[in-house]
């Protein structure tokens, strides 16, 4: 069945953000994620952080700043998703955006997401640009693009994705059987039902070394398992992922003969 626009709510000019931070034993770059959040220049924001039971300094980060959140639950959980959609399930905002702990927003990120949607008349999908970096003892970074188009064979940077609760509320939350790629899975899922996607070129978010994504072999896997789920072209999905899997052995090899550093320096503030 493909997305509904009219039945889907209108969005007002000045909407109110749910924005989710999920957590877990990061009491060494929470505080950088809780300021990006409670210090935009776009104010009609909740603040929602889901911690998956902490046993470090976390949870007295989050009650440094229990003013400034709407609401915070500690609790174990089975996973990056499931938090994530817990922290979806307490959303009353129009528009959800999630930010992991240890990835920040840019100073003006959701006011520029707002002026998106000022001109839309029905609720979109927006994704901008995201700095990503790519070791935590190097300045390497590159920009990751939220380009659309080579939807659905690419993933968007996730924390500059912002989806309205009401597109939640039809296509669904995070399929939690991904353990790496359930928030590609959402992207080709609502790709597939002709969801409408925003691109706003421009840096939202700046986001840490990956974490268990950063295997990739085992990502590519869900990525090509994500695309068949929704019936993307299984021809291209399987040249799409051969060819991944192609770029990641090289990158495999470059690193263990100690080449990749100099492809990295090569590539400093490229996109991708």
């Amino acid at each position: 069945m493909l997305f509904d626009k009219n039945k889907s709510i209108f969005l007002d000019q000045n909407p109110l953000f749910s924005i989710i931070t999920v957590v877990y034993n990061a009491d060494n770059c929470l505080e950088e994620t809780i300021k990006s959040v409670i210090n935009q220049n776009y104010k009609n924001i909740e603040y929602i952080i889901i911690d998956g039971g902490s046993t470090d300094n976390t949870l007295s980060i989050i009650k440094k700043y229990e003013k400034q959140i709407k609401v915070w639950i500690s609790e174990p959980d089975n996973g990056i998703y499931e938090a994530m959609n817990k922290g979806i399930s307490l959303c009353q905002g129009e528009i959800v955006g999630i930010i992991n702990a240890g990835d920040t927003y840019t100073s003006n990120a959701i006011s520029r997401i707002v002026e998106s949607y000022q001109n839309q008349s029905y609720p979109s999908i927006v994704v901008g640009d995201c700095k990503e970096f790519q070791s935590f003892d190097t300045q390497n970074w590159l920009i990751v693009s939220g380009r659309l188009n080579k939807l659905p064979y690419k993933m968007l940077p996730h924390p500059s994705v912002f989806v309205p609760l009401s597109i939640y509320k039809e296509m669904g939350v995070f399929n939690t059987d991904f353990k790496i790629a359930a928030d590609y899975e959402f992207l080709c899922r609502c790709y597939k039902r002709s969801v409408p996607f925003i691109y706003v070129n421009q840096i939202i978010a700046i986001a840490s070394p990956r974490g268990v994504s950063s295997n990739y072999y085992l990502t590519e896997v869900e990525y090509f398992k994500a695309r068949i789920n929704n019936d993307i072209p299984v021809i291209l999905s399987v040249m799409n992922t051969c060819w991944s899997l192609v770029k990641i052995t090289v990158h495999y090899l470059l690193d263990y003969f100690y080449i990749w550093h100099f492809v990295e320096s090569w590539r400093h503030g490229s996109y991708r």
